[in-house]
């Protein structure tokens, strides 16, 4: 059996930046980065959606890094500093195209 990934993508609306994939438009809860597709195309590092667990729904951050691991670090280290998370809960890193 082959698996497909899903494809994620950072799209800029009048709500904001969103993620599209196959599923729909999520909104992202958290922006610890750029606010417009024209910054992120200028960065040299990638954007990512990370995936915090938060009661029964996922809390969405966005970051740009150069790695899923460095993604994930970032989040981990905003949750413990600033939010004072002793035990974070994060799901997923996923690279976002903006193309």
């Amino acid at each position: 059996m082959l698996l497909k990934t899903i494809t994620m993508k950072l799209i800029e609306t009048k709500k904001g930046l969103m993620i599209q994939s196959k599923y729909g438009d999520e909104p992202v809860h958290m922006n610890h980065t750029h606010d417009t597709l024209e910054d992120f195309q200028d960065d040299i590092w990638s954007p990512y959606m990370v995936a915090e667990e938060c009661t029964n729904h996922a809390r969405v951050h966005l970051v740009t890094a150069s790695s899923e691991y460095h993604a994930l670090e970032q989040v981990d280290e905003y949750l413990r500093e600033k939010e004072g998370v002793e035990e974070t809960h994060l799901i997923i890193a996923e690279k976002l195209d903006l193309s």
